[in-house]
This record gives C-alpha cells, structure tokens and sequence, in this order.
C-alpha cells in the first residue's frame, strides 16, 4: 500500500511539478550534467531564476489543465472512492490531499486515463504498464504461472523509466517494485497483507482514547468493556455485532427510493414480459418447442424471420399452453397471465453488491451509478439472406433510463430499461487496450431491458485525447457492500478491475539517451529561484 502511494505520489508530483514532491528540480539537473547524461537539460541561470529546458516528461501549462479538467469531470460509483473532484486544485493545477486509497484508485484506474491527452506515446506507454503492474499484483487470484512474466515486467518497466525520468527519481520505494512479485510467491496475494484494515483499525483504536494524558489505558479499558459486551451479546437473540460495519442500505436489496406507479403502455410493458419470459430458465423449454413448431410451419423461411415471427406469436401461445396445463407451476401460471399495466419504477436500486441509479438522478448527484454493462449471447445475421448465423457473447454498454419492478400479483421482477450503444459503430478498443464507446451512437431501441440481476456496473469517463469529445473509455464499477457476508467486513478484499485488455507495447528503435530526454512538441520548461540550488 505504501510503495503504491509513494510511486503514485513521485509519478504525479513530477509531472504536475509539485514543490516538494517533484523530483525534478535544479539540484536533479546538476546531478545529470555531472554524471554526463542529458547535456541539453541542464540548468541555464538568469540573473536570479534558473530555467530548466523541458524534459520528455514536463508538461505544458495546457496539458497541466487537461490532466486535471480531466480528473475533474469524473464521477465515479458509490463506493467506488472519494470523491475525485475535491481532490484537483484547478488554480494551482495540482492534486491536494491524497490519502492512500486515492493513490492506489489513481494508480489503477484513473492516472492512465487521464494522460491519455498528453505526454509523448513512449511516456503515456511506460506509465500505462506501470499502473497495469500495480492493477495485477493486486489480484485477490493470481497464477502462479504468470508470476515470472510479472517479475519481468517489473525490471522492463524500471528500465524504461530510467530512460525517462530523472535519477532522483528512482528512492528507495521506486526501486521496491521489483521486490513485490516476490514476495507474492513467498506470501500469497497482496490484498491479504496490505494495511488498509490496519489503518482503518488504528483509526478505531484512537477514537477509544477519552483522557490524552493516558491514551493507551484508554484503549485497554475500552476494548475490554467492548470484548465483555460482545461475548453477552452471543446469549442475545437478535443482537448485532459490535464494530462490524453495516451497509448503508442495511442489507437490503431492492429499490433505494424514487419510488413512483405508473401507468405504462400495453405494448411496452409486454415488451418488457417478452425479455422476462426468454431469460427465465423454467421457460426455456417451451421457448424450444414454439421456435420449433414456427420452423415446421414456415420451412422455406430463414433463423432470422423465424425468430421475429417467435417474438410475435410467442406470449399467446405461451398462454393458451400454460393455462390449458394443470400439471404446471404456478410460477408459470403467473407468468402466462402477464403483469400489471401499472408499473413500479425507482430512481435507485440495489442488487449484485452493486447501487444503481437512473441517468436523471446520476444528473443530480456527485457519483455515476447509472452506468451498465451485460454480457449476452445473441444470434448475428451477416444479411437477412443470412442462413447460417452465428452466436456469440457480446458485452453491450448502455445508461439506465428507468428502473422498473414488474408485478405478477405473487412476486415482482426488477428490470432496467436502457438506452444501448452500437456495438457495431460505437465500441472500439484502442491500441492501448481501452474500450471506448460513443454514448451518442444509440442501438437497440426496440430491445431496450435486462433483468437487475443481469447488470454489471461501469462508468464513463470523457476521452481526454478524442477531438470531437463523443468518445468515453470504459472503467468498469466494484462491488461496495457485502450484506450476507459480514465477517468479511472488516478486510478491504474488492480489487480494483483491469482498465485495459491488453498490456500497452512500443518497440523502440536504437536511439541515443539524449533523444529519449526531450521534449520536442512545446518549449514550456520550468522556472526555479537560484536560491534554491544548493548543489548536487
């Protein structure tokens, strides 16, 4: 945790040329030119400032203003980390107050995103890996196999640090990253060692300390009183724990609030029966026999208007079959009576560990919960002559619109009614390994829900590098509470998904140390006072 946050706090404060945490300043300059490398970076005084040439690494004052616009514009899912805005000083451009989960969120996530507007490729590349690094040895499942690619990976990445930053870059946790693989086949996986749950705890002990002139008989006194509280509590019934934090939601799934009825159309809401009954595994059997009596009926016809005509006339011969059948569930019956015209709709939800939110409340709150991503298999037609489609499992982006709860009188089935985008037009995914999509190519509008529990969650934040700002990359959401798995609640176990599919590569021709050390697309380098240098 702590080598994160250095490196996090060594990579930021350098680009951004933060005083005090930039490692690039005089005295790293004067250090160069009397090791005999990167001659043009050297120092140049006038009268009382000193002016230092931009390295490969400096940023101009408008790339300081994307990077942090950047971070600015993201919201992020409940839970996911604090919220990022307060963090970015857009006056002074720098970051302010980073706490260790905020580094390791930036160094998994956020960092490569942002830098994907600035920065020379070979630089953005480096960096890339180095937050992939980071994303992967913190893996709550790791292969074994994979650990001496890692350890590899590590030393290459160093390297081509080396050929970019500074020496003085390069402290004592830089140079601890090519221990960390190591110690995960010593030790097993990160997440079972790092101090997050030791840190949250040292927390808790300090808020036992009452009298500061003796603030560790404090502690003793009320963690025994705690201890003797906790062990009554077992011959209690109906007693909760004590120091195991709760949910926010207090275990409970299902709608959060915004709770509305509404009037819906027939058609619309048998559009929405139609998605219910097709991915309800009882009625898989029936789907079968009517796509097969549709096919034996038209023979001359092809999959693609066998399937439109089964979407048709699926939900009356669905019923007539049902009710004519006394053998049959009364889950099925229910369904084959149909639902309510009358709708139930949130404008939050809680399921799959995850808090959803339609776009209209998104709009209105400081984090992006209305993000949505499921992974379906679906027939693919290459023409409407095609006679031999393909199946294949395609992950689909959208934004929740509407949160529906169906009612079948005996239960109720939460639906998402999405906007999706093209995944034909609107997905792509970059050299980089980002997927990006353009949230303003809209697909799919006839086939606009999934069942809640089909969704995963994800959120979008707006392509610093694109011109014509439609795209956004994909970062996928984690999970924020565990309600039936409560002695797991203390240990900080949800790790922080890849943001990218593949690991960023850039083969380097043969070029001098000198060449890799500039800067060649602005002349904005940095000013110091001379008082400052004091040498090497």
């Amino acid at each position: 945790m702590h080598v994160e946050k250095n490196v996090c706090d060594s990579v930021i404060g350098t680009l951004l040329n933060i005083p005090g945490k930039t490692k690039d300043n005089a005295n790293s300059r004067l250090d160069m030119v009397e090791m005999g490398i990167r001659q043009q970076l050297a120092p140049k005084s006038s009268g009382k400032r000193t002016y230092l040439p931009p390295a490969c690494h400096t940023l101009s004052r408008n790339e300081k203003k994307s990077f942090c616009e950047c971070l600015r514009s993201i919201k992020v899912p409940h839970g996911y980390s604090s919220n990022v805005k307060s963090l970015v000083s857009s006056k002074d451009l720098k970051l302010v107050g980073l706490k260790s989960h905020d580094c390791h969120v930036l160094m998994q996530q956020l960092l490569p995103v942002a830098i994907r507007g600035i920065l020379p490729k070979k630089v953005r590349v480096v960096l890339t890996r180095l937050c992939l690094f980071f994303n992967a040895i913190c893996s709550k499942v790791i292969d074994p196999k994979k650990l001496d690619e890692l350890e590899n990976e590590a030393a290459v990445i160093l390297c081509q640090l080396e050929m970019y930053f500074p020496p003085s870059f390069f402290d004592i946790m830089v140079h601890l990253i090519v221990h960390l693989v190591r110690e995960i086949r010593l030790c097993g996986p990160v997440y079972l060692r790092w101090m997050y749950p030791i840190e949250r705890y040292m927390k808790i002990l300090k808020g036992y300390v009452k009298n500061q002139h003796r603030p560790e008989a404090s502690i003793v006194e009320r963690y025994i009183a705690e201890e003797a509280i906790e062990f009554c509590s077992n011959y209690m019934s109906e007693a909760d724990a004590i120091g195991i934090p709760m949910s926010r939601h207090g275990g409970r799934f299902g709608g959060i609030r915004g709770l509305k009825l509404k009037r819906m159309g027939r058609e619309e809401v048998l559009r929405a029966q139609l998605y219910i009954l097709n991915n309800t595994d009882e009625v898989q059997p029936y789907i079968s026999a009517h796509k097969k009596i549709v096919k034996e009926t038209f023979p001359r016809m092809n999959e693609k208007w066998v399937l439109n005509e089964h979407n048709k006339t699926f939900l009356k011969w669905f019923k007539e079959t049902i009710l004519a059948d006394n053998t049959c569930s009364e889950t099925l019956k229910r369904l084959a009576r149909g639902a309510k015209f009358d709708v139930i709709t949130w404008t939050g939800y809680d399921i799959n560990n995850f808090t959803f939110y339609t776009k209209t409340q998104d709009d209105t709150s400081t984090v992006q919960n209305s993000g949505v991503m499921v992974v379906a298999e679906s027939m693919h037609f290459s023409s409407s002559k095609d006679k031999n489609p393909v199946m294949a499992s395609i992950p689909y982006y959208g934004i929740i619109e509407e949160i529906w709860d169906i009612d079948f009188i005996t239960f109720r089935v939460p639906l998402f009614k999405c906007k999706w985008v093209d995944t034909k037009n609107g997905v792509k995914i970059d050299e980089f390994g980002f997927t990006l999509v353009n949230l303003e190519n809209i697909a799919y509008t006839d086939e606009p829900f999934i069942m809640a529990s089909q969704a995963k969650q994800v959120f979008y934040v707006r392509d610093p590098s694109s011109s014509n700002k439609k795209w956004s990359v994909v970062l996928k959401g984690k999970c924020n509470h565990r309600p039936n798995d409560s002695e797991h609640a203390t240990l900080d176990i949800y790790e922080t998904p890849s943001f990218s599919q593949r690991v960023p590569t850039l083969v380097e021709d043969t070029i001098g140390d000198e060449v890799y050390a500039t800067r060649e697309d602005h002349e904005e380098g940095i000013w110091e006072n001379t008082q400052t240098v004091t040498g090497n």
